[in-house]
Formats: C-alpha cells, sequence, structure tokens
C-alpha cells in the first residue's frame, strides 16, 4: 500500500481535495522560497536591463542548473504537495507571445503595458508559429527531457483574457473599451482565450501526464486529467454586470475547455466571486493572502462563499500562525488546500502542528 508521502498517497489526497471529500484536515503544501522566483534563476541576469527581450535571448539549456537548484530546495520539506517545474515561472510568456515588450530588472520580470490598437488585430501572430510560443515549448520539451519521469513539467503563470487584453492595451484604455468598443473587446477576447487553451493544451500533449495527471507549478496543484490555470487580476477593473457580460463567457470557455480549471484571485477581486463562481467548469478557486494587503479575517465570508458554492479553495500566501488557527476554526477541511509561503524549508518544519486533525 502506497505511504502518505508517496506520490501515489499524495495523488490520493489531491483526488480527495477535488471531490470535496470528507478528510480530517485539509491539504498543506510549502511554497519554499518566497515571493520572488526571479532570484532562483540566476542565468537570467545578464539579460537585466536590456530594453526588449527576444525568444532567442532564452536557452533553457543554459537554466537547467538553476533548475536543479531550485528542486535542491525542496530537500527536507515534509508535506502534500507534488512540485514540478516550468518555463521560467515569474516570465510573462503569453504577454511576450502578445507583442509586448518584456524586461527584466533587479527582482522581477514584467511586461510593458499598452501600444495595441484593434485595428492591428490582423498583426498579432496567434499561429502555432509564433516566436515567443515555440520558445515556451522549447522550455518544456527541454525540462521534460531533463527530469523525466522524476518531476513533472507543469503551467507556470498563464493568464487570462483580461489580463492579456490590459497587457496590450493598457489597463487605463481597457477600462475605456469596455464602455466604448465593448465589441473589438469580445473579439480580441476570444483569440486571446483560444490561443491561451492552444497552448495548454500543446504542453499537454509534450508532457503527458505525471502519476495520472497534470500539474500548474506555482500551485503545486495537481489533478488527475488535464488542468487549465487562469488568472484575471484584472477582473478588478470590472463591474458585476461588465465581468458577466463582457469576461465571464471567455473564462467559462477557457474552464470548460479542460476537465479541471482553477482560477487565480487576489482579493481586489473578491467582489465579483458570486459572479466567478457561477462558473461552474471552475472547479478550484484559488485566493492569494497578499502581504499587507487584505487580512485573512476580512477574507473569511468569500472563503466560506467558495466553500457553500460547493468548490474546492486553495489559500496561498505567507500565512503564520494566526491565520492558521483562524482558518482551522472557520473553514471545513473538505475540500481545502493551503498552500503556505515560506522562504526555507526549515520554517516549514516550524508549521508541522497544523498536520494534525481539524477537531
Amino acid at each position: 500500500m502506497a505511504g502518505p508521502s508517496s506520490v501515489e498517497g499524495k495523488t490520493d489526497r489531491y483526488n480527495r481535495f477535488w471531490d470535496r471529500s470528507a478528510v480530517e484536515r485539509p491539504l498543506i503544501g510549502f511554497s519554499v522560497g518566497g515571493w520572488f522566483p526571479l532570484q532562483s534563476y540566476r542565468a537570467m541576469q545578464k539579460l537585466r536591463g536590456k530594453p526588449r527581450l527576444v525568444p532567442d535571448d532564452l536557452h533553457p539549456e543554459e537554466l537547467l542548473a538553476d533548475y536543479e537548484g531550485v528542486v535542491g530546495l525542496w530537500d527536507g520539506v515534509d508535506d502534500d504537495m507534488i512540485r514540478g517545474v516550468a518555463p521560467i515561472p515569474p516570465f510573462p510568456w503569453l504577454e511576450a507571445m502578445l507583442g509586448c515588450r518584456v524586461q527584466i530588472g533587479n527582482e522581477s520580470v514584467w511586461a510593458e503595458e499598452g501600444g495595441f490598437a484593434y485595428v492591428d488585430l490582423p498583426r498579432i501572430d496567434f499561429s502555432d508559429g509564433n516566436p515567443w510560443r515555440r520558445k515556451y515549448l522549447e522550455f518544456v520539451t527541454v525540462l521534460r527531457d531533463r527530469f523525466g519521469n522524476r518531476i513533472p513539467v507543469g503551467q507556470p503563470i498563464l493568464r487570462g483574457p483580461s489580463d492579456m487584453i490590459a497587457a496590450m492595451r493598457g489597463s487605463s484604455e481597457m477600462i475605456f473599451d469596455l464602455y466604448d468598443h465593448p465589441q473589438d473587446f469580445l473579439r480580441l477576447a476570444a483569440y486571446c482565450s483560444d490561443f491561451a487553451i492552444g497552448l495548454v493544451n500543446a504542453q499537454h500533449a509534450i508532457t503527458g501526464p505525471f502519476a495520472g495527471g497534470y500539474l500548474i507549478e506555482q500551485l503545486g496543484l495537481w489533478a488527475p486529467d488535464r488542468l487549465a490555470r487562469l488568472q484575471e487580476d484584472s477582473s478588478a477593473l470590472f463591474s458585476p454586470d461588465l465581468y458577466a457580460a463582457l469576461l465571464q463567457p471567455w473564462d467559462r470557455r477557457m474552464a470548460e475547455a479542460f476537465p479541471y480549471a482553477a482560477i487565480h484571485l487576489h482579493s481586489s477581486s473578491l467582489f465579483l466571486l458570486d459572479r466567478i463562481l457561477d462558473v461552474e467548469a471552475l472547479r478550484c478557486i484559488q485566493i492569494n493572502k497578499d502581504v499587507g494587503n487584505t487580512a485573512v479575517a476580512e477574507m473569511m465570508p468569500f472563503f466560506r462563499m467558495v466553500q457553500a458554492r460547493r468548490r474546492s479553495l486553495l489559500i496561498r500566501g505567507k500565512l503564520d500562525l494566526e491565520d492558521l488557527a483562524l482558518l482551522r476554526s472557520h473553514l471545513s477541511p473538505d475540500g481545502l488546500y493551503l498552500q503556505i509561503v515560506v522562504e526555507t524549508a526549515a520554517e516549514a518544519r516550524r508549521l508541522r502542528e497544523f498536520f494534525a486533525p481539524w477537531v
């Protein structure tokens, strides 16, 4: 029989998470390395300050030593999480594919917003031959070949349509578009959604399953079938009615393209949560507890809303003992996953008490 720390034991816990089966405690994982993953990819530093990166600037073989260093951070961490690697996790891949200028700073890599006009839509390369798309899939292939069946190759941060369009148009321009050019927004959202769906499908085709399923790398979220991650940070700029009319159809389209789908949200978008939960194919809602932002106690009604609507809930952040005690007293462990961001494995060991049954 597989032990609880074996891959088989972990996949059993994930299956229970997705099914919201009765459990004694939540799924618990530790995200080791803190909030700034770019620091782990030292080979990228030579590109710092370059005005605009191009696909030929990135060579996956040059980063393999850094990937091995990331894997080494997991030594001594004992939890429920299946960990994997992904194409440079903090890199704005979809934004680059859509023509945004990408630059690297001291602690982050970012895409410059704006510059796209709707009249230029035919010039955007939504084909399989898009150079940045090919570079992304080259990373997927090299990582698969390097790590084989030892570690899954998962998805990094991949955006939803509102984030893609905000990057192309600029956040301020997109707000006006929702009123002045809704049909143009809808047409671009359709292209962006289908492009993202195709990218994830292409990755799944290269990697195949790991332990019978697929992984979202940043969230350590494994599912027993094809899985997609949506991120709609820019949804915070929509009213509930505008979300339902202009964005919800594309979230639904992306989520329904896969047997399993999760959406990443910050507290700034939680006023839309009731409408987001109307997308039945979003089987997991992932909510961040961000540094210096809304406290866990203030977000508790939204956590409870997710559970009341019978969706799996993943809470990620630098959760301290007070946060964890509050979650323990107010939430059901069924369908709950706590991903705790820590700097080191030693910090993770200090939180082991929360592996006890929630009674």
